[in-house]
């Protein structure tokens, strides 16, 4: 049980912007429950960073649960397997828009045959594997960090040994109506821990540190096991924005990473908890990574904490907690801040999603009616990273790249603030992920 009289109520950004925070303390009570699979299951190949794999299997091919159906990118080291759901046959590939770059890729869809979840890989013992053979295994599972960004956690983990003093998991969780990972912490203490010593173990980092955005004693049990591990925590301030990793870097160590450089190029790394446990599952059961956690959340249910499998449709998920489609004005994959609206209630739930948000008519869109700018500057004021949305969107808009490097457009952190507070009701968003994709064309994460 979560300690209510401890927990943060309120975060405050810049410019004396606030974020309510009543939504994430009402879900943190709710325990996972486990969202059966969809009749049918749409498994994008393409769920990290990086080039879309190629697919390993047919139309009318029988594939297991947790069987690679995408493979690896042999050009690219940082590229990361794709798996099934379900065991299943394969009833079609074709290309849908991608719910995050909105482009048309390739999806496999696998019509369920029964629910089991027998891991596909062999167990590993950790006190008798190398470190070389954790990292094919974590890489074999499709591991990659569930904090959002979807980079490769093999990948950050090789460029990071012999470049790091301290490695810094994130609990912050700063999205105001998820709380899903804090529900890991609760639930899963012991497997959490287990991935993020395992993380260390592959490091041979000494530093651990574990930030988080939760008072002393207010998550009593799982705090006890970090203790016992000799793993510092950190309480960061009430702070929407610090939950990003290079900022969450500054708050702790007190040192800035450049905008062109990573954490790594400081001494430190940062892995999200929902990656540890995903790692001490690869490594311990052989689980490919082909499910998570995710908070679903609207005004007349509040949240729940669902176990969901990547490839299920949301209008099963909603199905599942009692609600339709037709229950909403607009649906978000995602949170309040950071969630895009869907079209087709057919999208499918894919690694990067920590949330479902239904809208009800009435509540109002924030950005219809949209007019022009102001030039009021309050994107500017509220930007964590410093940047200026308002520019990055015009030079997105007449495909002026260099225009875009000069303003640092890789340096969005998606946080959507410039978004929701903009008087003229304007969405940056997607001009602002647009320009950092053409900046990150060429780069690793």
């Amino acid at each position: 049980m979560v300690n209510k009289d401890k927990t943060h109520r309120k975060f405050k950004e810049n410019g004396g912007f606030e974020l309510d925070l009543q939504m994430k303390q009402d879900a943190i009570e709710d325990p996972f429950k486990e969202v059966p699979p969809a009749d049918k299951m749409r498994v994008f190949l393409r769920q990290q960073i990086g080039p879309e794999p190629e697919p390993l299997v047919e139309e009318g091919d029988s594939v297991r649960y947790g069987e690679k159906i995408g493979g690896i990118v042999e050009s690219d080291d940082w590229s990361v397997p794709v798996h099934s759901p379900v065991t299943g046959v394969v009833k079609e590939i074709k290309k849908m828009e991608h719910p995050i770059s909105g482009d048309e890729e390739t999806a496999v869809i696998i019509e369920t045959e029964d629910d089991e979840k027998e891991p596909y890989y062999e167990p590993m013992d950790p006190e008798e594997a190398s470190r070389e053979d954790m990292l094919k295994r974590i890489r074999e599972a499709g591991v990659v960090g569930l904090g959002g960004a979807v980079c490769p956690t093999h990948g950050k983990l090789m460029d990071a040994k012999d470049r790091i003093s301290h490695l810094i998991i994130n609990a912050k969780e700063s999205d105001p109506n998820v709380a899903c990972d804090v529900r890991l912490m609760i639930e899963k203490p012991k497997e959490l821990i287990d991935g993020i010593k395992l993380m260390g173990d592959i490091l041979d980092v000494d530093n651990i540190v574990f930030a988080t955005r939760t008072k002393e004693d207010e998550i009593p049990e799982f705090e006890r096991y970090l203790k016992g591990e000799d793993i510092d925590v950190v309480r960061v301030r009430p702070n929407y924005s610090v939950g990003y990793g290079r900022l969450l870097v500054t708050e702790i160590l007190d040192e800035e990473v450049p905008h062109d450089e990573h954490s790594v190029d400081i001494g430190a790394l940062v892995h999200n908890v929902g990656t540890a446990y995903a790692v001490s599952r690869a490594i311990r059961k052989g689980e490919s990574l082909v499910s998570r956690g995710l908070t679903y959340y609207s005004k007349s249910q509040g949240g729940r904490n669902l176990w969901v499998r990547m490839g299920t449709p949301v209008e099963h998920i909603l199905d599942f907690v009692g609600a339709s489609i037709t229950d909403f004005e607009r649906v978000a994959l995602g949170s309040i801040m950071m969630g895009p609206s869907i079209s087709d209630p057919s999208t499918p739930v894919m690694k990067a999603h920590a949330g479902v948000t239904g809208f009800a008519e009435g509540e109002k869109h924030p950005y219809e009616d949209q007019t022009w700018c102001i030039r009021c500057g309050y994107c500017n004021t509220v930007c964590p990273v410093d940047i200026y949305p308002q520019m990055i969107m015009k030079a997105q808009k007449k495909d002026k790249k260099e225009r875009l490097r000069k303003l640092n457009a890789d340096n969005c952190m998606d946080c959507g603030l410039c978004s929701f507070v903009c008087p003229a009701r304007i969405n940056f968003k997607p001009f602002l992920r647009r320009a950092k994709s053409e900046m990150w064309e060429s780069q690793t994460c």
